[in-house]
């Protein structure tokens, strides 16, 4: 049986490895275009917001209408505590706080609390020539000479915003400055405590000032732990939940059975309007279950608004935050 022996000059194999080169050459390019046209595909197209951006920013856009009805200045702030996600209107701007400067004061005995230098049980003795104008309920409080524990005057203070207790716990820490003091070292560079409401009753000028920004972010971290230590911030909570001031400002739109840990402040009436020149309220609400936490801080100053209508704004401001964080599951 024969063999048949192929042979190729050299030439011929040269021109069959060139050819050879040249295909695969082509089907490298060709791969590459077609994966560059791929990937430019995919960057091309919009990538989906999140629906969490989405609340956001629909939420904006609604508590920015609710806010320009004020007929005044309102400074906002909306923090979702378990993702951080904030929204700000005018938020860091600083406003009158009235009767809110007694949150960070309370913040502040309780500070003095965890340090050993104020005790809870520890009493202070007032006189009726001590009560600072306020409630006649609040004057009440002091219509004899008595003996009130640290806790009860921070009590009075946080849930019914009396004046004459708060004023107590001013000289128990040192002075209003002390207050501001120990803001600034806890990083809040835009709340400036400096009068107490004695001293601003009698002039009614020059009131403490504060963000809304800043009085969110201060309810977040003593939320999450970061100011006090559990037991005073339970004690602190506690306080605020059962506060009975302003019950139609950031409760007063939420379903029935919401819990609201809050801080009210109010302004005298003005001259002109007749209206209350400040309505605050700041506070944290409990979303359902397994939807977190906001925090919440609203500052209204020189409103034309009657004050119902005043607080029927933060009430609205707050359903609104409430609804954006829960609307499937709000009733």
């Amino acid at each position: 049986m024969g063999v048949f022996n192929v042979e190729f000059e050299p030439e011929d194999l040269l021109m069959r490895f060139h050819s050879i080169c040249i295909l695969l050459l082509f089907y490298v390019l060709a791969s590459a275009c077609t994966k560059t046209a791929s990937t430019a595909e995919v960057k091309q197209s919009p990538s989906p917001v999140p629906a969490a951006q989405n609340v956001d920013h629909e939420l904006e856009r609604r508590l920015k209408t609710i806010s320009d009805g004020a007929q005044g200045t309102v400074g906002l702030s909306v923090v979702h505590i378990e993702s951080g996600k904030t929204v700000s209107i005018n938020g860091d701007s600083r406003l009158p706080l009235y009767s809110v400067y007694k949150l960070p004061l309370a913040i502040t005995v309780l500070k003095d609390v965890e340090e050993k230098r104020l005790r809870l049980d520890q009493k202070i003795h007032g006189t009726p020539a001590d009560v600072v104008q306020g409630t006649t309920a609040n004057a009440a409080l002091w219509q004899k000479p008595t003996d009130y524990t640290i806790g009860q005057l921070l009590e009075f203070s946080i849930s019914r915003s009396d004046n004459t207790s708060s004023d107590k716990l001013v000289q128990l820490v040192g002075g209003p400055l002390k207050v501001t003091e120990q803001l600034r070292s806890l990083g809040f560079q835009n709340l400036d405590i400096h009068i107490s409401s004695g001293e601003f009753a009698k002039t009614r000028q020059n009131p403490n000032t504060g963000s809304a920004d800043d009085l969110a972010q201060l309810l977040v971290q003593l939320h999450q732990g970061k100011i006090l230590q559990p037991d005073e911030v339970n004690l602190l909570r506690g306080f605020m939940q059962r506060a009975t001031t302003g019950l139609h400002r950031l409760r007063g739109d939420l379903p029935r059975g919401t819990i609201v840990a809050d801080k009210t402040g109010s302004g005298e009436p003005d001259a002109v309007t007749k209206v209350a020149k400040v309505t605050n309220d700041v506070g944290i609400i409990t979303l359902p279950p397994g939807r977190g936490h906001l925090a919440i801080a609203v500052l209204v100053s020189g409103s034309k608004l009657p004050d119902a209508a005043q607080e029927k704004l933060i009430a609205e401001l707050a359903r609104a935050a409430y609804d954006a964080y829960s609307k499937d599951v709000a009733k």
